[in-house]
C-alpha cells in the first residue's frame, strides 16, 4: 500500500497553520515561581500540552494528560511502540522582536512567533501526519505514541515523569533536529551581556581604553559608568553575541571577551587568575584545546566547550566559571576534571555537577534498520541523498536507546530557534509533514 503524502501535506497545511497560531499565542515559557502541585513548570506549558491535546480530541484520536508532566496522543495498537517526541514549551523571547512574539504573523511564506520553530510547528507536522494516515484508513501494527513534552528547554521534568509512570518506546524520533537523521547528541546558551565593577587604581585607564577595544571588537550597546557605594569606581559591561552551547563559535562570548579586556592592566592574585584563565585560556577555546580536555571521535567528532555562567567577587570565598562540556566517546567527567585539576590545581579546582540526570554521550549506529529506513524516507521525499549527522545539541531522542532526531531543519535552511523573531518556513513544514507521515508509516506497517 501506498499513500499521496505530498497530496496529504498539501491538503492538511492550511488546517496546521490555524491550530499553530493558536498554539503560538500561548506563552508557554516555564516559570517556576508560578510552580504548584497542579502546574508543575507553571501554568504556561501546561496550558499549550491542554490545547494540544484538544486538537487531537477534536480529530478522534485517545489521548491521555500524565499529570500535567507530558500527554500522548495514541494511534493503534500492537505489541511494539513508535514513539514522536515532541514539546510545547518555549525559551523566553528576548528583546527586539518587531512584533509581539506570541501573537503569530505570517509574511514571506514563513509564520513567526515564539515556537513557531522550536518546536510547536514541527508538533503539529508530525501530529498532522498522524491524522492523515488515520483519515485514509490506515491501521498500523504498532502502537504509535505521539509524546508531548512540557519542559524541553530547561530541566525535561515532563519527560523524566512520563518514563517514571509509562514504558519507554521501542523506536522514538524526535521533531526537534534536523534531517536527514541526528543518531548522536551529546545548558544552554553562550552569555552575551557581562559587566564588571571594578576599584581600586588605574579606573582612568581602564575607562579610557574601554570605547576603543570595543569598536575594535565591533561590539554595540555597551556602557561605561561610574559607581559603588563609596562614589569610587568603574562599572564596565558590554554585549556579545548569544549562542547555543552546541555552536558556541556562531556566538561571541560576552564574559570572555570582557575578561580579555581587563587581563591587559595589572591586576594580581586571585583576580588575575580569575581574568587570565576567563580572558585567554577560554576565550574562543570551543573545543576545550587551551584548557587541555579536547577530545576527539572519529563518529562523533570533537568535544564541544561552551563556558557559560562566570561570578567573580573580592571579598567572597567563592569565584567560578561554569562550563557546558558537549563531550564525545573517549572521555569522561571524571577524565577532565583530573586533566584540569593537574594542569591548574594550585589556583583552582575543577568538579562536575550532574545537570538533573547526567546526560551520557548518545549514540545509534548509522545501518541500525530503523535508521535505515528514516534515511530511505528522506531520500524518497527530497530527492536528496541521506547523510547520518552527529549533533552536539540534545533534544528528546537521547532518553530512548533507539532514538534519533529527524528533522525538521533541512540542509541549508534558516535556523530561527531561540533566536529574535523566530520563524518557520511553511513551505518546510509541508515538506516535514510528508516526511513524517511517509516514515510513520513505514514504520509501522
Amino acid at each position: 500500500m501506498t499513500f499521496p503524502y505530498q497530496e496529504f501535506a498539501r491538503e492538511k497545511m492550511p488546517a496546521l497553520l490555524a491550530d499553530l497560531k493558536d498554539l503560538i499565542a500561548i506563552d508557554s515559557v516555564r516559570n517556576m515561581d508560578l510552580a504548584t502541585p497542579e502546574y508543575p513548570v507553571g501554568p504556561g506549558p501546561i496550558k499549550a500540552l491542554a490545547k494540544f491535546l484538544n486538537i487531537a480530541d477534536r480529530d478522534g484520536f485517545q489521548t491521555e494528560n500524565i499529570d500535567n508532566y507530558a500527554g500522548i496522543v495514541t494511534f493503534g495498537q500492537g505489541d511494539q511502540e513508535l514513539g514522536v517526541a515532541v514539546h510545547v514549551d518555549v525559551v523566553p523571547p528576548d528583546e527586539g522582536w518587531s512584533q509581539d512574539p506570541f501573537t503569530p504573523w505570517v509574511k514571506d511564506g514563513r509564520i513567526f512567533g515564539r515556537g513557531a520553530s522550536d518546536n510547536k510547528g514541527p508538533a503539529l507536522a508530525a501530529y498532522y501526519a498522524l491524522l492523515a494516515l488515520k483519515e485514509a484508513g490506515f491501521q498500523p501494527k504498532k502502537k504509535i505514541s505521539l509524546i508531548i513534552g512540557t519542559d524541553e528547554e530547561t530541566d525535561w521534568v515532563g519527560m523524566k515523569y512520563y518514563l517514571q509512570k509509562r514504558p519507554a518506546p521501542d523506536w522514538v524520533f524526535s521533531t526537534d533536529s534536523s534531517f536527514p537523521i541526528v543518531t548522536g547528541q551529546a545548558t544552554n546558551m553562550i552569555p552575551a551581556a557581562a559587566t564588571a565593577v571594578v576599584s581600586g587604581e588605574n579606573l582612568a585607564k581602564i575607562a579610557a581604553a574601554f570605547p576603543d577595544f570595543l569598536a575594535k571588537n565591533g561590539l554595540t550597546r555597551e556602557v561605561a559608568e561610574a559607581v559603588s557605594d563609596n562614589g569610587t569606581g568603574l562599572k564596565i559591561s558590554l554585549e556579545g553575541v548569544s549562542a547555543h552551547a552546541s555552536v558556541p563559535w556562531e556566538g561571541k562570548n560576552g564574559a570572555c571577551v570582557l575578561a580579555s579586556f581587563l587581563r591587559a592592566f595589572p591586576f594580581t592574585g586571585r583576580a588575575k587568575n580569575f581574568l587570565d584563565f576567563a580572558g585567554d585560556l577560554e576565550l574562543e577555546d570551543y573545543y576545550g584545546e587551551k584548557i587541555r580536555i579536547a577530545n576527539a571521535d572519529p563518529e562523533m567528532g570533537k568535544s564541544i566547550n561552551c563556558p557559560a555562567v562566570f561570578r567573580y567577587q573580592n571579598g567572597e570565598a567563592e569565584a567560578y566559571i561554569k562550563s557546558n562540556i558537549r563531550y564525545s566517546r573517549g572521555t569522561s567527567p571524571e577524565k577532565m576534571c583530573q586533566q584540569l585539576n593537574d594542569k591548574f590545581g594550585a589556583f583552582c579546582q575543577t568538579t562536575f555537577q550532574p545537570y538533573q540526570d547526567f546526560e551520557k554521550p548518545h549514540f545509534v549506529a548509522s545501518d541500525d534498520p530503523f535508521v535505515k529506513t528514516l534515511l530511505s524516507v528522506y531520500e524518497k521525499q527530497t530527492g536528496q541523498a541521506g547523510e547520518t549527522i552527529i549533533s552536539a545539541g540534545a533534544n528528546y531522542g537521547r532518553f530512548f536507546k533507539n532514538g534519533v532526531g529527524y528533522g525538521p531543519a533541512f540542509p541549508g535552511s534558516l535556523d530561527t530557534a531561540h533566536a529574535i523573531d523566530e520563524s518557520v518556513s511553511l513551505a518546510e513544514l509541508e515538506k516535514s509533514l510528508a516526511i513524517y507521515a511517509e516514515a510513520i508509516y513505514e514504520l509501522s506497517k
